[in-house]
């Protein structure tokens, strides 16, 4: 279930082979959504201690460092779970091998390799668990190991994407507008650009949101602005809930 297949054992009929192929699918899923509510739950604790420390670390709490706790809120979750879905890996493997040493009696460097080769579930079979307690230890440390690699390999590939677009958000703020990027922005068409158009333009180019995003909440402001006087009032909230 957890994808790896030593092949010390296999199904050998057409009953086991159809219940293997419904056990896996199933299983392997359920057991994925449970270990993600873990991680959620424990990187959900770890974010409210270290933002509650930082609020209470002694200094002033203005308007200014809130914002900062704010803006900096994703990007220290992303980073905290890259380094609690790591250590969790390193905790899995040193923990294998050191059941593999004392249980299965593999020598240290054995029990590395077959340690590895279990968590990154490749299984090449020619080091398997031979023994029941070994067996019986496999079938719990395996869970637990081989998706949290799984959501290591994960948490670093949304890393590296959230650090490309810090990346390029950086550079889209940090530059002027150019006579092709005013005519874009220039979404009236009426010779200058107003703030709110300038906020949408930086925010299509940074990828925040797009063209269909616009239109569609231009669509739901039109539909509101019952008066079509280009804003929405009480009573038009008012006409639409009748």
């Amino acid at each position: 279930m957890c994808t790896i297949g030593y092949g010390d054992i296999t199904p050998n009929s057409v009953t086991t082979k159809l219940f293997s192929i419904l056990f896996v699918l199933v299983g392997f899923g359920f057991i994925d959504i449970l270990l993600s509510g873990m991680v959620s739950y424990m990187l959900d604790l770890q974010e409210n201690y270290l933002l509650r420390t930082v609020q209470h670390g002694g200094q002033k709490k203005d308007s200014t460092r809130s914002y900062i706790i704010d803006v900096n809120k994703g990007r220290m979750r992303i980073r905290m779970k890259v380094e609690l879905a790591l250590g969790v890996v390193v905790l899995c493997i040193g923990i294998g091998v050191g059941a593999m040493h004392f249980v299965e009696s593999l020598g240290w460097l054995d029990s590395f390799y077959l340690s590895v080769m279990s968590v990154t579930t490749v299984g090449y079979g020619d080091r398997v668990f031979r023994t029941l307690p070994g067996r019986l230890f496999a079938t719990i440390w395996l869970f637990v190991s081989t998706l949290a690699v799984a959501r290591a390999f994960l948490y670093l590939a949304e890393a590296r994407v959230d650090k490309r677009h810090r990346k390029m958000t950086k550079w889209v703020l940090g530059h002027d507008l150019t006579i092709s990027e005013f005519l874009a922005a220039d979404i009236d068409n009426n010779g200058f650009v107003s703030k709110l158009e300038f906020v949408i333009y930086k925010l299509k180019e940074m990828r925040k949101v797009s063209k269909k995003d616009i239109m569609q909440i231009c669509e739901t402001f039109d539909r509101l602005d019952i008066g079509n006087c280009g804003k929405i009032t009480l009573a038009d909230l008012v006409e639409s809930h009748h």
